[in-house]
């Protein structure tokens, strides 16, 4: 008697690996099947004596997948192991009757192979995968009554969702299987492609020996969903009982709500964020952009997913809940009066167990959130390589970025919220007995509750308890920067920080100090002045190889090696001109290659890198910035505008004069020897621009 592989609905229903025991016991072999004029890859799951195999089965995938999801291996290995062929092939065209026709394709292969006698085959597979098998099943029984001996259906889709009408169409084929004809069929309660009701309905007209498997939890990929718990539901059914209870209040329970009050009014201020509404538009509109030109790019795909999580924290209305809290605890006063009087109206049982699930709900989606915003951060990371799409990928990046810290400061903020809670809540409990919830049980911390991939993000959480600062200090402290204190050598000091720099705590302080001790250091150990180093040598010898340079290339060279050690000099102003002179030289370069007689050019531009290795001298005239070239054109425009009008040349001097000394106050003497010094000194250099300016200027900006 064959083995009978529906005995192994276990192994289908839990998609865990199999051991490495079972693992031993099989072999795979990659296989490619003729399809016309095309082959479909397939993978072939042989048992440790293959001669011996008599019965295959034959899997493959739902529509968008392939022949390695993870239900489907499994099931191939727990098959393997246990004797049989397993042979599962890939398949991509979303149309049933193509994906029929490579079901059967694969059969024909299957049957045609010489190395093995098969007896018995069975079909199979999962969503998509299991219609086409239940309808090449109904073909082949049609046929012969033995091409088939069984039909096995993982996650069969009935209906698409929310779209209950269409079963009728969708189970025609397993609804038309024959009597002698098992079918296996496993399915998750919370399968939103499967009502329950409609499945068991279906089954009950088909003809065929039907055995269901009901995995509880699990959804259309059979995993266990999430959706039955009451945490996860959008609306959490509001508790029909009294929302506020008298208790026994004392310093302790006083401290508690107090404590409870902070937590809470930080969460409200996170969610309520100005800054979190202007992340979350800017992320509706890049959505908005990118639907038009890149729907099916990856990073809108991960942005969507974003805006279906943020849409979900809307639709919770965590923020009406926590505002509700706020009404139903006491406040300073009553407090006060509470502690004199012995008791005071707090948050009942019922409505306390209300706020821990939508609090557990709210941390459940922040943590889905964080992990969506790094994925899309990744995938728009990935295509910056695009050079026509890097602006745009750089604003999601930053946006991805502000997002993922500001979920953060929520999910570590309900952790916090969550405990203040709890505390209150078994105090409540213990006065006033009031059990809201039956089926479920509040877990003692949110990390364990989240897992251990969130246990980093809660670890380095702010410390608030009892006895943190009022909500009103924490706005003055925000309003004064974020600033938090950093332990340097013993001392505890503040430093301001910025969320977008990355800051090595307990380093930073230390390095600044380094070049003042080694200054000192050196002043110490030498001589009581510190000694200047020779720099005229270097200049003698850079005006010496620019003065012997022939070419543009040459004086490139010489360029590239000067400025790094007018940087190391400390001579700013000589490396800003060198660095100008170098952007122009550069440009020479290519007028030089393509055959142009610059000869010329190259005496001009000699005699400036020679004057801005050491900035003596009257400037030459292409070193001058622009803008001081623009004013003195604009100077000269205003003298002949003035000229034209009828004033004379004499007249402006003696009034300029006449202006200078009185702002002045010096006597004519005085005013010609400044004058004749004003004359000698040098006009205002580059040194009143920084190194932006320069290059903007060398390239006409």
């Amino acid at each position: 008697m064959s083995p009978n592989p529906f005995k192994l609905q276990s192994h289908c229903a839990c998609a865990t690996p199999p051991t490495e025991h079972s693992m031993a016991e099989f072999a795979e072999d990659t296989v490619k099947v003729p399809f016309g004029t095309k082959s479909l890859d397939a993978t072939m799951c042989l048992p440790a004596a293959p001669t011996d195999v008599h019965t295959a089965v034959i899997l493959t995938h739902g529509a968008g997948g392939d022949m390695n999801f993870k239900q489907l291996v499994s099931l191939a290995h727990a098959l393997a192991s246990n004797g049989f062929l397993c042979f599962r092939f890939t398949c991509k065209g979303l149309n049933l009757g193509y994906k029929v026709k490579a079901y059967r394709a694969v059969w024909d292969f299957l049957k045609s192979l010489q190395r093995f006698t098969l007896k018995h085959i069975f079909v199979g597979g999962r969503s998509m995968g299991c219609r086409a098998a239940a309808a090449l099943a109904r073909q082949l029984s049609d046929e012969s009554e033995d091409a088939v001996q069984g039909v096995i259906c993982l996650s069969f889709p009935l209906h698409p969702p929310a779209q209950t009408h269409a079963h009728l169409q969708r189970s025609e084929d397993l609804r038309g299987l024959p009597e002698h004809l098992p079918v296996l069929c496993v399915s998750g309660t919370e399968d939103n492609m499967c009502d329950r009701v409609l499945f068991e309905r279906m089954v009950k007209e088909m003809k065929a020996q039907v055995e269901v498997f009901w995995l509880k939890g699990g959804s259309h990929g059979l995993k266990l969903s999430m959706a039955a718990e009451p945490w996860n539901r959008v609306n959490i059914a509001f508790p029909g009982a009294v929302s506020g209870v008298r208790v026994r209040f004392s310093s302790t329970t006083d401290a508690r709500v107090k404590g409870l009050m902070v937590e809470n009014e930080m969460v409200l201020t996170l969610i309520r964020s100005e800054i979190l509404q202007t992340e979350v538009r800017l992320l509706y509109e890049l959505l908005y952009i990118l639907n038009n030109s890149s729907r099916g790019n990856k990073t809108f795909k991960g942005l969507k997913q974003v805006e279906q999580c943020i849409n979900r924290l809307k639709s919770m209305k965590l923020d009406v809940a926590l505002q509700e809290l706020t009404k139903q605890c006491p406040n300073r006063i009553q407090r006060a009066l509470g502690i004199t009087a012995g008791k005071c109206d707090v948050p009942s049982q019922p409505m306390l167990e209300w706020l821990c699930l939508k609090v557990l709900g709210a941390g459940q989606l922040m943590s889905c959130t964080l992990s969506r915003c790094s994925r899309a951060f990744t995938l728009s990371k990935q295509q910056m390589k695009c050079e026509e799409f890097i602006i745009l990928n750089m604003v999601i990046t930053s946006m991805l970025s502000r997002l993922w810290v500001i979920f953060r400061g929520v999910l570590v903020s309900l952790t916090t919220l969550y405990q203040q809670l709890l505390e209150l809540l078994r105090e409540v409990a213990n006065a006033q007995p009031m059990a809201y919830l039956k089926d479920f049980s509040l877990p003692a911390d949110m990390a364990q509750f989240l897992g251990p991939s969130d246990a980093f993000l809660l670890t380095k959480k702010p410390a608030r308890g009892h006895h943190a600062t009022s909500h009103k200090e924490q706005q003055q402290q925000q309003q004064r920067g974020n600033t938090s204190s950093v332990k340097v050598k013993g001392k505890m000091r503040k430093v301001n920080e910025d969320l977008g720099i990355s800051i090595e705590r307990g380093i930073g302080l230390d390095t600044d100090m380094k070049s003042f001790l080694k200054v000192f250091r050196d002043f110490t150990e030498g001589d009581s002045v510190p000694q200047k180093r020779p720099k005229a040598n270097k200049n003698q010898k850079f005006k010496k190889r620019v003065r012997a340079a022939t070419t543009f290339s040459d004086m490139a060279t010489h360029l590239e090696e000067m400025i790094p050690w007018c940087k190391s000099q400390k001579m700013e102003k000589e490396k800003r001109l060198l660095t100008f002179l170098l952007l122009k030289c550069q440009r020479m370069k290519c007028l030089e290659a393509a055959g142009y007689n610059v000869q010329r050019r190259l005496q001009t531009f000699r005699r400036e890198a020679c004057w801005a290795s050491s900035s003596q001298g009257s400037e030459p005239r292409a070193c001058r910035p622009p803008a001081a070239t623009r004013f003195q054109s604009l100077r000269s425009r205003f003298k002949s505008s003035m000229l034209r009008t009828g004033v004379k040349k004499e007249q402006l001097k003696k009034q300029r004069k006449t202006t200078e000394l009185s702002v002045s106050g010096l006597s004519g003497a005085e005013q010609i020897n400044g004058s004749k010094r004003e004359a000698t000194s040098p006009t205002p250099s580059c040194d009143s621009h920084d190194d932006i300016d320069d290059i903007f200027a060398s390239v006409g900006f």
